[in-house]
């Protein structure tokens, strides 16, 4: 297994996806470049071995890879806007507190890379401050899915406060 790792490491490195790719379990991940945005983003691809009959090719999933992060900006576009339609249908009838476009809000924090599948993570600071978005696309990266979570760090039952001062801050602490 290790060994596989070290060549999809390599692989990843090779085609300058990821400069210095880790491996932790049983995936590689690292800072890779995504074209569309122009920015950097976090790579992880996991060949998810315990789900194949036999080692995934190194080459195969640093294609899938390589596809996802060179998506063409117009391609991107139309991803977000099926993202956003899809999303803004499901809260329609829902009370909105914030009116920006959510399409102006997604920010692409990382693309997790399967052999069969690939998995988006968006953080939507305007439209949900507590909360990741994740969009599933299949391996031809044609959108599957998309579903708002809940941040897995914010406790159950713990309300968050945000103060826009420090005296603000200090005035509530005193009461």
């Amino acid at each position: 297994m290790t060994a596989s790792l070290t060549a999809l490491a390599e692989e990843l490195t090779r085609r300058g996806l990821v400069a210095s790719p880790e491996i932790e379990d049983t995936f590689v991940y690292g800072l890779a470049r995504f074209d569309a945005i122009d920015a950097e983003v976090m790579l992880n691809v996991d060949p998810e071995p315990e789900e194949q009959e036999g080692e995934p090719e190194p080459a195969a999933l640093a294609d899938l890879a390589q596809r996802v992060l060179s998506t063409p900006t117009a391609e991107w576009k139309v991803l977000l806007d099926r993202v956003a339609s899809e999303i803004e249908e499901a809260v329609e009838s829902d009370e909105v507190i914030e009116t920006a476009d959510l399409r102006d809000d997604l920010v692409l924090r990382s693309v997790i890379v399967f052999i069969d599948a690939v998995l988006l993570s968006f953080d939507a600071p305007k439209q949900f401050p507590d909360s990741s978005v994740l969009v599933q696309l299949d391996a031809d990266l044609a959108f599957e899915a998309v579903e708002v979570e809940p941040d897995e760090d914010d406790e159950e039952g713990v309300e968050s406060i945000k103060f826009s001062t420090v005296e603000e801050l200090v005035r509530r602490l005193s009461m």
